[in-house]
């Protein structure tokens, strides 16, 4: 393991993850209600990805892609953990954090884990050197704050929340001495029940949800404050996003469906990075990327090793955040537990199935659709019988990946049965 110190070269690491906040709720993708001035800020200084995507509509899962860069089904968590589930992030899967404390860095998360609420599923297992905060949503109960490995309180005021992680990741960040550093900070809002501090309470005039959205905006104000004042801005790459689309209140930009669909507003997501002297200034591209990118693309950047003996489905984006493009396109794919639902190649998009279902209709019955994202980003209007060469060959590539994840779930089942069977 190296100590060597950040350079431009091997940049510090704040990665910003809200939970269920829209792709449309930031002022600089387009909101003229909320006040995001500090991520704007962000947006100004770097670059905006307006095709971002979460790997999945709920939280579980995208989390579990944006730390192992791998199809969620991949690692064995398709669904959403609750606090009785006996499930988490297994220990074979080599996460980003531990990627980049075995290249030198120190590692820090402060936030929702939703991996798992059993010490081998605990953050400080998977490659974090400090972790604080809840490890599963704030719907479920028992609220509890852990610290490390412990539980710190059972009687937990969320309306502290956002500022108590705030000033963790600022502590952390203080103590690295010149050492890289990754600090992945996992807000708990804006996902119901909503919490905010007096300080912000009734200042929105978006309500309670845009209180909440405008006092974490400017709480990571005080984090990049931070950065300024200990001369590490120029050092660090920050980028900022969001694990799914908003839930009952949030807007998606226009975008059809919320969280849990995998139309486009249940998973684009909004995403803001800066690094100063390698991303450019005022950026926008419209490039189709995924939060599973990030690990392959951090990893590269940091000196870090990406794991050959497993599939890795995300791709090295770095030219993307430079402002240029994808050497080459590739096929995304979403799925709802085990189901694929959509293909997105290109400006396409395809439907082949759909979470939730409407009882009242024959289930399918307007499957599949096609849409084209460039013309009709709000997939309004199906094209399927126009374009039967796209929907040949997006179905083909659906049946390919269908394939390939039933054989691994088949085989993963194999493996749990055998090991019941021994005990």
């Amino acid at each position: 393991m190296s100590d060597q110190p950040a350079t431009l070269s091997r940049p510090n690491i704040v990665l910003v993850v809200m939970d269920d906040l829209g792709y449309g709720d930031l002022s600089c993708m387009g909101n003229t209600i909320l006040r995001t001035p500090r991520i704007d800020s962000v947006a100004a200084d770097g670059i905006t990805l307006r095709h971002m995507y979460a790997a999945s509509a709920v939280c579980t899962p995208s989390r579990a892609a944006l730390l192992t860069g791998r199809y969620p089904q991949r690692v064995g968590l398709p669904r959403v953990l609750t606090p009785r589930d006996g499930t988490g992030l297994p220990a074979w899967e080599y996460t980003l954090p531990e990627m980049l404390r075995d290249a030198g860095y120190r590692t820090a998360m402060f936030g929702k884990w939703h991996l798992g609420c059993r010490p081998e599923h605990y953050p400080t297992r998977h490659g974090f050197d400090e972790y604080a905060g809840l490890l599963y949503s704030n719907d479920m109960h028992p609220v509890e704050l852990f610290e490390g490995e412990k539980i710190s309180t059972a009687d937990v005021d969320q309306a502290a929340l956002t500022r108590a992680y705030t000033d963790q990741a600022i502590d952390f960040v203080e103590r690295q001495a010149g050492r890289p550093f990754f600090v992945y900070l996992a807000h708990t809002m804006p996902h119901i029940p909503l919490h905010v501090e007096d300080e912000f309470r009734g200042r929105s005039a978006g309500g309670r949800y845009g209180d909440v959205v405008e006092s974490l905006d400017h709480h990571i104000g005080r984090l990049l404050d931070r950065l300024d004042d200990l001369g590490l801005s120029d050092d660090t790459i920050v980028m900022i996003t969001s694990d799914n689309g908003p839930w009952f209140e949030g807007s998606t930009g226009g975008l059809r469906g919320t969280k849990l669909h995998t139309y486009e507003g249940g998973i684009r997501v909004p995403f803001v990075a800066r690094w100063p002297g390698r991303i450019p200034a005022g950026a926008v591209s419209d490039e189709p990327v995924c939060l599973f990118d990030l690990l392959p693309t951090l990893a590269g950047m940091a000196g870090a090793a990406v794991p050959q003996d497993r599939p890795i489905d995300g791709v090295d984006v770095s030219a993307v955040l430079a402002g240029g493009s994808q050497p080459q396109p590739r096929p995304l794919f979403f799925f709802h537990w085990w189901t694929l639902n959509a293909v997105r190649y290109g400006r396409w998009k395809l439907h082949l199935d759909r979470f939730p279902r409407d009882p009242n209709r024959a289930q399918g019955k307007e499957l599949p659709q096609l849409f084209d994202l460039e013309l009709d980003p709000a997939e309004t209007y199906d094209l399927r019988h126009g374009r039967l060469d796209v929907l040949e060959h997006l179905t083909g590539l659906a049946a390919h990946v269908e394939k390939e994840i039933d054989a691994q779930r088949l085989n993963a089942e194999a493996r749990a049965a055998g090991r019941a069977s021994v005990r």
